[in-house]
This record gives C-alpha cells, structure tokens and sequence, in this order.
C-alpha cells in the first residue's frame, strides 16, 4: 500500500464538502416592489441583469427570468456566491444567449 493511501484511507473526518454561508451577505440588492398579478415565465430566460446592490453600487449578473408583468420581471441571480430574487424593471435586463451543450 502506499504511502498517499495509507494518508487518505486514514483521514475520514476530513472528508470535502461544498462552502456553506450561514449568514446573510451584508451586500443585498435593491429592487422594486412586486406587481399584484405576475405570470410565471416558461423556459426561464437566461438574461444579463443591472442591479443596485447596497455596498457594492451597480452590478451586472448572469441571471434567470421567473416572472413578468408587464414592464416588471422577478429575476434570479448569484453575486458572490450567493442566490438572490428580485423585481426589476424591464429595461435593467439584457437577453443573453446560452451555449449548447456538446458532447464531452
């Protein structure tokens, strides 16, 4: 057996897991209030979106489309590393094109 085995076989505890955030991140975004009657959004459009974050000011993101209402869309989004939901107004998203998935 070798030496590298011995190690690894020896170290259970130690075992990798992905980062976890226990707390809130301080830096949060700011959106605008939801609409009284949205409609959920079939495929989930991939979009660029421009959004005010409170310590960090204007940001763009990757981001989802969930739900629209007319000139409103509720995006999802990850900036640093955490997941965010927030209402936007239209003209803050930017359709952005996915690339296929190919065989690996």
């Amino acid at each position: 057996m070798s030496a590298a085995a011995v190690i690894i076989g020896g170290m259970p505890e130690h075992r990798w897991a992905p980062p976890i955030h226990p707390d809130p991140p301080e830096d949060q975004p700011l959106g605008i209030d939801a609409p009284p009657a949205p409609e959920k959004v079939s495929g989930y459009p991939a979009v660029w979106v421009r959004v005010e974050f409170t310590r960090s000011g204007l940001q763009t993101c990757p981001g989802f489309v969930e739900q629209a209402d007319g000139d409103v869309v509720y995006v999802q989004l990850v900036h640093m590393g955490f997941v965010h939901h927030v209402w936007l107004p239209i003209d803050r998203i930017k359709k952005r094109a996915l690339k296929p998935q190919g065989r690996r």
